[in-house]
Order: structure tokens, then C-alpha cells, then sequence
């Protein structure tokens, strides 16, 4: 009898997790304020439906969604990889119903469509910099990547990580993918001796900058814009050959499916949405809009960058992040000795050297490339293969500054006993 009693309320209880709501659950890796305005003119549409919006960063949404039980019922974010995982094992609802052009979306945005994700916007990336701070010390201004390895910027730059910020993954796998392997992580190399520091969240670029704690830093223009409209000192520039980063939206199945979820989505791409995104909380151009800084835009290759993901992340972590204060030592003294004239050919040889171990990552290219260190690799502070990898680069990358930065004091002092004499 009790078994039967038992049955009855599982069966009751699992009927009722079916049943559609009207509470909204949104994943989002924007920030919830910038939501805020356009969920409160859906409610108007429809009143009855409630929103919980749930902040997190790429490696933390991949982990709830990865869950067969969460109640997620929309993703929105600017980070394609998110939404990987849930076309592979078909969780997201189908979006025919909207009549949304896909082959618009591809040729706009150079890439591939996602099936049943949606893009409704885009921006790109660039540099942002305080003018007042620039013209406070004397310094020019950026106008690319490149730029940032000038030693006049040493410790007046701010970036993100990739493994914190999917824009600044973007950005720094377009590096990668422009300038090759050896030569990208080179620039990365070379601009991390010049940060100041390296930002929890890409929103920490925009903060840093506009209160005058670092001048210049990597950022997405709606950071950008959104300082400008406060800060007539905040000014912003695109990155030439970078790609546009969309903004994509898809709903998630899930047991306790929300009625209004692709509503939402064709609220967003809806023309009364779209005339105005540009000047909305989101700051984001409108699918049909042009950019206000026309750039030559430059495709991205999605499937090596997905392929490397952590790999990348994760290498930029022990190269750039934990060897901050050793980046800047040795960048530093490689600039000094850069300023000697008289250096013998074995001295030329040695700073030359110095610059080798400064500006290369533990791996190479074709190490990159092992498929099975890319696939074991993963985000997980537990996980022991990961933790002994990340251990390897981590010492190799810290003796090859302490050489470098050994090679330029020796350098240094020998000048000095030169002078002396």
C-alpha cells in the first residue's frame, strides 16, 4: 500500500516538473543591469512571466547547463562555445517558428550559423584609453596590437584573461590565429611585461581605465561606449582584422519549460528591438546596422579556437597572469639594454637571447596541437593531470624569465664597470 501511496506522489511530483511556468530563467554572461530595461519592457507584453537571471562566466555557465536537472531556460551571451555543447546534444528548442535568415547571419558575420541559436546583435573589439591619463604621461596613442609592446607603456596597461572573459579569448585566439603560434604568443608575451594588471572580468578594463589606474587596455566597445557617455576623456578605437563578435540567444530545453521563452528570443530580433539596441543598455549594433568605426573585419576560424580552448586559457594563465610581476622585471630590463649602443657581438647574442626566453610560451605549436593533451586538459582546480601540466608550464615559463632577467642585469652591470673605467 505504501508503495502504491509512494508511486502516486512520484508520479504526481514528476507531472508537475513538466508543466510549463512563467517563471523565465536567463544564463547570461552580460551583466544583469544591462538586461534589466529590456526585461522589464517583455513583462509588459507579458505580465505574468517572472525572470531570474543568473550572472556567470563561459567555464561557470558550461557547468550548470551541463547539469541534466537545471531549469535554464534561456542563454544569451557573446561567447559561441557556450552554446556548443547543447547543439551537440540536441537540449536547445527549435527556433523554425521565428523565420529568422541564417544566411544573413553568415554572410554578415563571416561564420558558420549555430542550428536554433539566434543572433539578435554585435559589436567588436578594440582599444580604450584615458586621454587624460595618456597626455599625463606622456604617452601617444595606441592604435593596435603592436602598439602595446612600446616600453613608453610599461605598467600603464590593463587587460582581462581569456579564461576569465570569453571577449578577451576572442581577441587573444585572433592574435593567435593572425600572427601564427610563435609569433602571437610573442605580442602576448611582450604587451603582458607592459600590464599593470590583469582584471578578474573584462568589465575591470572599462573601471581601471576610466578612473585613471591604468591608460590604456583591450575592450568591447559597448564597455567603451557605455564609459564615453559618462567620461568625455574615455576614447576607443576598433582593431583592425578582428572579427565582429555577435551576441546569440537560444532557448534551452529543460523539465520545467517556461511558456515565453521563444518569445523572448523574437522580442529581441522584433523591429521596435532592434531600431534601438544601439542606444539601449546593451550597447549593442543592430543586425542590419552599421559599425560607427568602419575597420577591415577578419573572420575567425571557431572550430581550432573551440578545439585549443582551454588549452589557450589555460597557458595564458601561467604565462601572463602568474608571472605578472617576473613578466614586468624582465621586459623591463630587456628595454634598458635595448637603449645600449655599444653592445659587443656575444653581448648583442645574449640579449638576444634574453628576448627568445622572455617572449616564448613552454609549448610549441606542434605541442599545441597533440590532441590528446587537448581533450585531457580542463578547467577543474581538481582535476591531477591538469594540475601537474599546469605545474610544468608554470616552472619552465618562471626559469626562462629568471634567465632572461639574469642575461639583462649581467648585461647591465657590465656596461656600468665600461662606464667606469
Amino acid at each position: 500500500m505504501m508503495k502504491l501511496i509512494y508511486a502516486v506522489i512520484l508520479l504526481f511530483s514528476l507531472s508537475s516538473w513538466a508543466k510549463p511556468t512563467d517563471q523565465l530563467i536567463i544564463l547570461t554572461t552580460f551583466t544583469v543591469e544591462s538586461l534589466q530595461p529590456l526585461l522589464k519592457q517583455f513583462k509588459q507584453l507579458y505580465p505574468e512571466v517572472h525572470f531570474t537571471v543568473l550572472h556567470r562566466r563561459e567555464i561557470s555557465g558550461l557547468r550548470l547547463l551541463s547539469y541534466d536537472d537545471h531549469d535554464i531556460d534561456i542563454v544569451i551571451s557573446s561567447s559561441r562555445s557556450l552554446f556548443t555543447p547543447l547543439v551537440e546534444k540536441e537540449r536547445l528548442l527549435p527556433l523554425n517558428a521565428l523565420n529568422f535568415d541564417t544566411a544573413f547571419q553568415q554572410q554578415r558575420f563571416l561564420q558558420d550559423s549555430i542550428t536554433n541559436v539566434a543572433i539578435f546583435g554585435y559589436s567588436g573589439y578594440g582599444l580604450m584609453w584615458n586621454n587624460d591619463y595618456l597626455e599625463k604621461h606622456n604617452l601617444p596613442l595606441p592604435n593596435k596590437w603592436e602598439s602595446l609592446a612600446d616600453p613608453r607603456y610599461f605598467n600603464h596597461l590593463v587587460m582581462s584573461s581569456p579564461a576569465r572573459s570569453g571577449t578577451t579569448h576572442v581577441m587573444v585566439e585572433n592574435i593567435l590565429q593572425h600572427y601564427g603560434w610563435k609569433n602571437g604568443w610573442k605580442l602576448l608575451l611582450q604587451i603582458g611585461g607592459n600590464l599593470s594588471s590583469v582584471s578578474a572580468r573584462s568589465y575591470g578594463v572599462k573601471d581601471s581605465i576610466a578612473r585613471g589606474l591604468a591608460g590604456v587596455g583591450p575592450i568591447i566597445d559597448s564597455y567603451a561606449y557605455e564609459s564615453q557617455k559618462l567620461f568625455p576623456f574615455i576614447h576607443f578605437s576598433y582593431q583592425p582584422k578582428s572579427p565582429l563578435i555577435p551576441s546569440y540567444i537560444a532557448a534551452v530545453k529543460n523539465l520545467n519549460q517556461a511558456r515565453r521563452s521563444i518569445e523572448f528570443i523574437e522580442f529581441l530580433l522584433s523591429e521596435e528591438i532592434q531600431q534601438k539596441l544601439s542606444t539601449s543598455s546593451l550597447n549593442k549594433y543592430a543586425l542590419d546596422q552599421t559599425m560607427a568605426q568602419p575597420f577591415e573585419i577578419t573572420p575567425i576560424d571557431h572550430k581550432l579556437m573551440e578545439e585549443r580552448s582551454i588549452l589557450v586559457k589555460q597557458l595564458f594563465e601561467q604565462t601572463v597572469n602568474r608571472q605578472l610581476i617576473r613578466l614586468n622585471q624582465a621586459w623591463q630590463l630587456i628595454h634598458k639594454v635595448r637603449q645600449r649602443n655599444d653592445l659587443s657581438s656575444e653581448e648583442l647574442r645574449q640579449y638576444n637571447l634574453a628576448i627568445r626566453l622572455a617572449s616564448t610560451p613552454p609549448i610549441s605549436e606542434a605541442q599545441s596541437r597533440n590532441s590528446q593533451m587537448r581533450s585531457a586538459i580542463s578547467m577543474s582546480r581538481t582535476d591531477v593531470y591538469t594540475a601537474r601540466l599546469l605545474e610544468e608550464w608554470r616552472i619552465l615559463m618562471a626559469e626562462q624569465l629568471d634567465q632572461a632577467i639574469s642575461i639583462c642585469e649581467k648585461l647591465l652591470e657590465g656596461s656600468k664597470h665600461e662606464g667606469n673605467r
